[in-house]
């Protein structure tokens, strides 16, 4: 255990954190069968096309990409330290990613325009790879069940 400022806070390695966050992101979200990547604290931004405009969302915290065992099988979620309604976005087929650091600007499945902040300018780099493979991973998943058919 360590002290800062006061308060006692917990000495966890990278690989008992994970295991954690793991447990708490199953009890809501039972699908989740492994975080693929996490980024420490986030805070979302939506884009306003009609007055071009960017506003802060209602949403902060830590950002979870993860693997899931049913469709869609990819997700990320940020467990809102704002209040108890957490963001979640399918990475699906046709979502669109840009990095211009540290923010990663991205178009959902509603065609809606947000914005993800990272405190940490190298976890924005290392998510956005991350949803680059996971899209391509989604298109030879979609390819392949049409090819079943």
């Amino acid at each position: 255990m360590a002290s800062q400022n006061g308060k006692v806070t917990p000495n966890l390695d990278e690989k008992t954190t994970k295991v954690l966050n793991l447990t708490v992101l199953q009890r809501r979200y039972p699908f989740v069968e492994e975080i693929l990547i996490t980024s420490t604290h986030v805070t979302f931004y939506k884009f306003d096309t009609s007055i071009s405009q960017w506003s802060r969302k209602d949403v902060e915290g830590p950002l979870f990409v993860v693997k899931r065992n049913a469709q869609p099988r990819f997700q990320f979620i940020v467990m809102n330290r704002l209040n108890t309604e957490n963001l979640v976005e399918d990475l699906l087929g046709d979502f669109e990613c840009e990095v211009q650091l540290p923010y990663l600007l991205y178009r959902n499945v509603k065609r809606e325009v947000n914005g993800i902040w990272f405190y940490n300018a190298a976890e924005c780099e290392e998510v956005a790879n991350l949803f680059s493979s996971s899209h391509a991973i989604v298109n030879v998943q979609v390819f392949c069940d049409e090819l079943m058919i």
